[in-house]
């Protein structure tokens, strides 16, 4: 797991490291709602119901949405 560089007690952080944070706390923002989100739908937390068979084309749905819901 990529984390900030954590500011010292008694000093300030470098240029790199300040881009170096930003970047890594920008990519941390994005993510934990749209796991969130993804972990309470309804379809992932019940058995599949339906035919073996249809698995791949249902799941692929899922995906789908999730990635449609998200952009």
């Amino acid at each position: 797991m990529i984390t900030p560089v954590r500011k010292p007690a008694h000093g300030g952080l470098l240029d790199w490291e300040k881009e170096f944070s930003t970047a890594v706390n920008r990519e941390r923002h994005d993510h934990p709602g749209q796991e969130t989100h993804f972990k309470t739908w309804r379809v992932m937390h019940t058995d599949y119901r339906r035919p073996l068979a249809t698995f791949p084309e249902t799941i692929s749905a899922v995906i789908a949405l999730h990635f449609y819901a998200t952009c």
